[in-house]
């Protein structure tokens, strides 16, 4: 596999209809940040839009996909045009570093991060963030009726409240609580007309240590889905000073995903396990989990596992009670 300092940044940029995604895009597009960018469109429909709203027409570095969303019907379209982008790269008919994909407003993330993750495409890209714009005006209705709009903010690293003019001090408070609620892991931003640092959106860290052991192979959901009315999202976190033990954790993590990946949006912790004297990262999206040696735990620094869960109705003492599970006994 491929180290992520020698592949391709992927920055997923998706938000509900409306938000100002193509705003945000344009902004990048036009952005001093030293970055060559080739941008990929996806929306409903017979005719792009958004193509024309961004107004590139020489620019060579775009990919239309239409006639659905990416998350349904556009699998196939979407890993051939990656391959297209790859080819052309390589025989020097466009020259980029860094690849930013705006999806529908009816999109979810998880399905691309999958694509991604495939054996061939993961030897050439890597994801580097996944953006969430979100309109201030419109966001507490659209989280109560659109389970989309939940995932979409559930999925998030970073998190864009956009169209901040168009509520006052107090509602945008309120908001932004709401907000780390469902995604506790997520930075968030306020801006107005989707302009922000540029430079910041791109350069998100890239993990540069590999995994510790590979996760065992789990059962994969559906690519498809239907765009229904929502279940709630939220986030809770799991701390505790216990060490774990390697095999247990290992165990309870692969059942986790077996049982809930579509439910399970995004987790992101750091686990103490008794036999290492670093610390150790687990993150993942739905059924995708990385695991990677992060540094030693310092002395005098208190050793702790600690994981935020980000999904569809949890079961929460399920998952407390399961990771007390696999804290390390005097066998282990």
């Amino acid at each position: 596999m491929a180290e992520p300092a020698a592949t391709i940044p992927f920055t997923i940029v998706t938000g509900f209809l409306g938000a100002g995604k193509t705003s945000l895009v344009k902004h990048l597009l036009q952005g001093d940040h030293g970055h060559r960018l080739a941008l990929i469109i996806n929306e409903f429909g017979e005719v792009n839009i958004d193509r024309q709203l961004i107004a590139v027409e020489a620019w060579d570095g775009i990919l239309e996909l239409t006639n659905g969303c990416v998350c349904c019907a556009v699998h196939e379209d979407l890993l051939n045009g990656l391959d297209g982008l790859l080819e052309r790269r390589r025989n020097g008919a466009l020259q980029f570093d860094h690849v930013v994909m705006e999806t529908t407003g009816l999109a979810k993330a998880g399905p691309i991060v999958q694509t991604l993750s495939g054996k061939t495409l993961k030897q050439h890209f890597h994801l580097n963030s996944v953006v969430t714009v979100v309109d201030a005006f419109h966001l507490a209705t659209q989280l109560h009726q659109y389970e989309e709009a939940q995932e979409q903010v559930g999925t998030a690293d970073i998190i864009l409240l956009n169209k901040t003019d168009l509520a006052d001090d107090s509602a945008l408070a309120a908001l932004t609580t709401r907000l780390s609620d469902i995604n506790g892991l997520a930075r968030i931003t306020r801006c107005r007309d989707s302009k922000v640092d540029a430079g910041e959106i791109l350069a998100a860290p890239i993990s540069r240590h590999t995994d510790i052991w590979a996760p065992k192979r789990v059962a994969q959901g559906a690519r498809g889905h239907t765009h229904s009315f929502p279940d709630r999202v939220r986030s809770f976190a799991i701390s505790f000073t216990e060490p774990l033990d390697h095999g247990r954790v290992q165990d309870w993590l692969s059942y986790v995903i077996m049982r809930y990946s579509e439910r399970l949006l995004r987790y992101k912790g750091i686990l103490n396990l008794h036999d290492r004297s670093s610390r150790i990262v687990v993150q993942g999206l739905h059924s995708q989990i990385a695991v990677t040696a992060d540094r030693d735990w310092s002395t005098g620094e208190q050793r702790q596992t600690t994981v935020v869960f980000i999904g569809k109705n949890l079961p929460e003492a399920e998952f407390r009670n399961g990771l007390r599970q696999c804290i390390a006994t005097t066998e282990s």
